[in-house]
């Protein structure tokens, strides 16, 4: 019995010291300065009432403090030519790693805020960018960046992998700042492993000028940028995925996929190689070229029905490299190859609607296209001293493009009928190089910039088009109804060239602490030249005939001069840019071979503005106005008759001129700490003068149309974005709204008369996810899609199509590293031609199983479309042209695959 109380005695004494000891924790963080640079040798002091620490950033910007007692601490942050700064903190005591929000060191005292961080903050707003913390958010070892990205607010991942950031679409990536395999989206999202990711931001950027004068005053470039942790920067990772299945509706044809990549990160130096081969569409490493379909619950195959029309065959390989040769010197860019043949097979109804008519046409498609892509770019990026930076990127790049289509066509216009067969078939290549300089001197005096930024681009352009047509056309109106027959054959020879140069030259003075004023200047010149040789072909002989009429050779120079001033402010939490530019322009076109010259000269005045407010640390409002001048394409101008398609011929204006266009855009963004929500909204407003538009003519007597081009003024266009996200229980119910409205004063002139088509396109969706964490992951979804439009033209006849769709789409695991995942959807169309409407029932499945350690084997079973029911339909409007299109896409077949993925980093602390 005492030998049991000795014991009882002996555990409760340990019991008691263990609850009397403090909790610590380990609190890490990086500093930057205010261009995103990491900061070395930063002294970072912590004091709280029992603890006073004190250490030092890294090559990184990074600092630790492994054994913090207390909850809520000072921290202070020092060095030699930046402000002295610091903040208040408070931890969440339940999380053994306090992560906090990237610190930016100013070179000029400014006022600051105190802002409490709530443990891991998973969003912060800074001006133009939004951060993500990536350990905020939860996805399984074996994920990949896309999976993770979808979890955040306000990033939205279609089914062929493109990224929508706040309503707009991410259009090029970077990974630790510098383009990763030529910014192709893709590449990135679906090939780097999630758990390598320390955050992913959301970047509005104005260009290399922009970032280092921080006058902006053009259209910003989203960009998705990834930083890696710091002990992830260090290893190699990689994957191999190999399929094979049968095709139901093709027993001809099996399906297959492939793919491998090998990444090695060493600091600084990158090299990757990436390489895929598939017919289901489903391209792991698009490149930008190829689209496959994406995915929603994961990366490593496609789990969702194709989204893209037709069935693809696609190739692709590539190698990236990045490296520092020398200090302040990188290199960084590679070589991509990519091959796509896609096989489209669709119906068009087509309505060209006029003053008292429709010609209805319906078209049976049936297309074959085959492209190829060389490219190879290369970046040097030089700090040559403190004073001086230089960036070149030479790209160079060579593609071909083959069609062939045959096409079958009924076209009724009243009492009038015609029923054709028009086949094309069309070869390209297109070789282009260009080249981009940056160079910017800093002096002595702070915010005092001179830089130089300029563009050198060559394109030259090959293209032979084969048409041969066959068709009859009847008139039911007469008494004997009278038929005309018509043949006809052509070869359509193009040659064009394009040589383009741009200089720009700014200088940055400051005129307070807090301000600058911006000089600048622009010059562009493009010098176009164009040869269109047109040949009749004789059926029989197969001789060609020049056709003098329909043949030219039309050079054309447009020249550019900007001359601006730019003001921008900051008073504390609002900052603001104004400024104008004048630009005259200059037009000259001639047709060395006839009496054709044009000459138009132009003078604009382009203001621009923008405000930005931040409203806190995690809320900001920006007011944006610009102006822009626009050219008018080669095909508007060119002062020919286009009859390679006899049903619908297009004639140039050489007298065309340039259009302007005023674009105001406010965007607002919103993140609360408190409960996790998160708001963003955009809205942009641009009003055009002098806008190309089309003059749509009925020939008399017929169902053919011409198309012609003139200026005029009255268009505006209205857009508008939300995305709303908000937990509902913790992070186990996460509700998702987002929706878009785009309204179109769009004008036309049909028959010579002016036409004013009113075009709203409103669109509303809602999104429930359901998650514990290695147990279930689902969502349920719908969306509603309304296409209208109305005329002022009395006769016009009011249309519109509506498009509402229901799913479900979830994965549950398993005992003994089993998957299963099921993936529904239903959709219901209205409003479209009897001949294309169709209400598609889609349903996906797959059981998966892993092996080994961290899951790095998986075979997947999987079944593509199971009710055979995939078909593309949708609707586009174009100026008093409906088109009504249905497509096939890849239907039910199915897959067994393999997917093995290896990775060796540094073991963690």
């Amino acid at each position: 019995m005492h030998k049991v109380w000795v014991c009882i005695l002996v555990v409760l004494s340990f019991a008691t010291g263990a609850y009397g000891q403090v909790q610590t924790r380990e609190v890490r963080g990086v500093v930057q300065d205010s261009l995103g640079r990491p900061l070395v040798g930063v002294t970072v002091r912590l004091y709280a009432k029992k603890d006073t620490m004190m250490v030092s950033t890294n090559e990184h910007g990074r600092f630790i403090f492994s054994h913090v007692a207390a909850n809520d601490f000072k921290l202070t942050f020092s060095l030699i030519g930046f402000q002295l700064f610091e903040r208040h903190y408070t931890s969440n005591v339940l999380l053994p790693i306090t992560e906090l929000v990237t610190v930016n060191l100013k070179e000029q005292p400014q006022e600051l805020q105190e802002i409490a961080v709530y443990g891991v903050v998973p969003v912060v707003i800074k001006q133009d960018t939004v951060q993500y913390n990536a350990r905020a958010y939860n996805v399984r070892k074996s994920a990949l960046l896309e999976e993770l990205i979808k979890q955040m607010p306000g990033l939205q991942v279609d089914r062929n992998g493109n990224v929508d950031a706040q309503g707009q679409r991410i259009s090029r990536v970077k990974v630790n700042g510098k383009d990763f395999f030529n910014g192709d989206v893709l590449t990135a999202t679906r090939n780097l492993p999630a758990d390598i990711v320390e955050n992913v931001q959301i970047i509005d950027d104005y260009g290399d000028q922009a970032n280092i004068t921080g006058i902006k005053n053009t259209e910003p470039e989203k960009v998705l940028n990834v930083t890696i942790k710091e002990d992830r920067n260090y290893g190699a990772f990689g994957q191999l995925t190999t399929g094979g299945g049968t095709d139901v509706n093709d027993k001809t044809r099996g399906r297959y996929i492939g793919s491998f990549s090998a990444n090695q990160f060493r600091g600084d130096q990158q090299i990757s190689i990436l390489g895929s081969t598939n017919n289901t569409n489903t391209s792991l490493f698009s490149f930008g070229d190829i689209s496959g379909a994406g995915n929603r619950n994961g990366a490593d195959l496609s789990s969702m029905i194709d989204a893209g029309d037709g069935i693809n065959t696609a190739h692709s390989i590539g190698l990236n490299y990045r490296d520092e040769l020398a200090k302040g010197v990188t290199v960084y860019g590679g070589y991509i190859f990519t091959k796509r043949q896609n096989q489209t097979i669709g119906t068009t109804g087509l309505q060209s609607i006029y003053q008292n008519r429709i010609i209805n046409s319906l078209d049976e498609v049936h297309s074959n296209t085959d492209n190829a892509k060389h490219k190879i770019t290369w970046t040097v990026e030089a700090n040559i001293d403190t004073a001086n930076y230089l960036k070149i990127t030479p790209t160079a790049s060579y593609n071909t493009n083959n069609l062939n289509s045959q096409s079958h066509s009924t076209i009724t216009n009243n009492r009038l009928f015609t029923e054709r067969m028009y086949n094309t078939r069309g070869v390209a290549t297109d070789p282009n190089f260009d080249v981009d300089i940056f160079y910017n001197h800093r002096f002595a005096k702070r915010g005092r910039n001179f830089n130089i930024t300029s563009k050198i681009e060559y394109f030259k352009r090959n293209k032979n088009d084969y048409i041969d047509e066959t068709s009859v056309s009847i008139d039911s109106g007469k008494t004997t109804p009278q038929k005309d027959y018509s043949l006809f054959k052509q070869n359509v020879s193009n040659f064009s060239y394009n040589r383009s140069v741009l200089l720009g030259l700014s200088y940055t003075e400051p005129v307070t602490k807090r301000s600058y004023l911006e000089f600048n200047y622009q010059y562009e010149t493009n010098s176009i030249a164009n040869a269109r040789n047109t040949y009749n072909i004789d059926r029989n002989t197969q001789e060609e005939t020049p056709v003098d009429s329909l043949s030219i050779n039309y050079d054309y120079l447009f020249q550019s001069h900007q001359v601006g001033v730019n003001y921008q402010g900051d008073a504390n939490k609002l900052k603001y840019t104004f400024g104008f530019a004048l630009q005259p322009t200059k037009l000259n076109g001639k047709t060395p071979s006839r009496d054709v010259a044009t000459r138009f000269n132009s003078f604009n005045f382009v203001p621009s503005a923008r405000l930005q407010y931040s409203i806190n640390r995690t809320s900001n409002l920006a007011l944006n106005y610009r102006g822009q001048n626009n050219q008018p394409a080669f095909t508007q101008i060119q002062p020919i008759r286009d009859v390679s398609n006899p049903q619908y011929i297009v004639i140039g204006n050489a007298n065309l001129k340039p259009e302007f266009m005023n674009i105001v855009s406010l965007q607002y963004r919103h993140f609360s700490i408190q409960n996790g929500s998160s708001l963003f909204t955009n809205l942009s407003f641009t009003h055009i003068q002098d806008k190309v538009v089309t003059n749509r003519i009925n020939i008399p007597n017929s169902t053919k149309q011409e198309t012609e081009f003139l200026n005029t003024n009255g268009y505006y266009d209205f857009r508008g974005f939300y995305h709303y996200s908000a937990p509902l229980a913790g992070k186990v119910l996460t509700l998702n709204l987002n929706g878009s409205m785009d309204y179109t004063n769009n004008l036309t002139y049909i028959n010579d008369v002016r036409n004013v088509a009113k075009n709203m396109v409103f669109s509303q969706n809602l999104q429930v996810n359901f998650l514990i964490e290695d147990l279930i992951e689902a969502d349920l979804r719908s969306s509603y899609t309304l296409n209208k439009i109305t005329y002022n033209i009395p006769t016009f006849i009011d249309a519109g199509a509506n498009t509402f769709s229901l799913g479900f789409g979830g994965r549950g695991y398993l005992p003994r590293k089993w998957t299963v995942s099921v993936d529904f959807s239903q959709g219901f169309n209205s409003g479209y031609s009897s001949a294309i409407n169709v209400n598609p029932t889609l349903l996906n499945v797959y059981l998966e199983k892993a092996f080994l350690a961290n899951d790095m084997l998986a075979v997947r079973l999987q079944g593509f479309d199971l009710f055979n029911k995939n078909t593309g339909v949708r609707r586009e409007i174009v100026g008093n042209d409906i088109f009504d299109m249905r497509n096939n896409r890849l239907a039910r077949y199915f897959l067994i695959s393999l997917n093995l993925r290896l990775q060796k980093f540094p073991a963690e602390d």
